[in-house]
């Protein structure tokens, strides 16, 4: 009987060191940023513009203005390891617009991006500070704009970052840079001066995001 209890107590001791690791292995918080998109075309993209008519490729101009990203994060770290993992799932919006001149004639076209992002990341820490890689899935969100048709469904899309920051306490500041494998799945179709033009834009253009995250208890 002595025995018995001697087992369930240390049973007991090692359930709550497991329990208590588990929450020192696994972290859940709220996540918010910045995004700082660069604006393109890509060369395919002017191509297409200009196939079978005469504009002239100056007076294209695109415009991307910053946006904001917002959602919550997974942290997993073991303990006296020096790695981690970064889950994430955030709601990411920012404007994005084309302009373009002929003989005096104006056509502005502009769109709000919005997507659902599902970084995922690994990498190592030393002490405090932390740097790692990895891919973020993303799903634009199907809404009617001048510029994406709405004729066409939106697709998950694949892009990857690499990206450093700093974590104490419950605090994390991250900065990353991210680009993209492909296009949105969602084309320019717009008819102007008689003309359809049918393209892509890369909503996945190169952007840097800085962004800050707290973790729960």
């Amino acid at each position: 009987m002595t025995t018995l209890k001697q087992f369930l107590i240390i049973l007991l001791c090692f359930c709550t060191t497991l329990m208590n690791a588990q929450f020192k292995v696994i972290k859940f918080g709220a996540k918010a940023g910045v995004n700082y998109p660069q604006a393109s075309l890509s060369t395919q993209d002017v191509l297409n513009i200009y196939a079978d008519q005469t504009y002239d490729i100056s007076n294209i101009q695109t415009d991307i203005t910053n946006g904001f990203n917002a959602g919550l994060i997974t942290r997993v770290s073991l303990p006296l390891v020096p790695v981690y993992i970064h889950a994430e799932a955030l709601y990411t919006q920012f404007k994005q617009g084309i302009s373009i001149t002929d003989n005096g004639n104006d056509l502005d076209l502009s769109t709000l991006v919005q997507r659902l992002d599902f970084p995922l990341s690994a990498g190592a820490k030393i002490g405090p500070l932390f740097a790692g890689l990895g891919a973020t899935l993303s799903l634009p969100l199907a809404n009617a704009s001048d510029i994406w048709s709405n004729d066409v469904e939106a697709q998950f899309t694949w892009g990857w970052h690499i990206h450093a920051g700093l974590k104490v306490w419950r605090i994390l500041a991250e900065i990353k840079y991210e680009s993209g494998f492909g296009m949105l799945a969602r084309n320019v179709n717009y008819n102007y001066n008689d003309t359809d033009y049918n393209f892509s834009l890369d909503s996945r253009s190169s952007q840097v995001v800085v962004s800050a995250a707290y973790f729960f208890k």
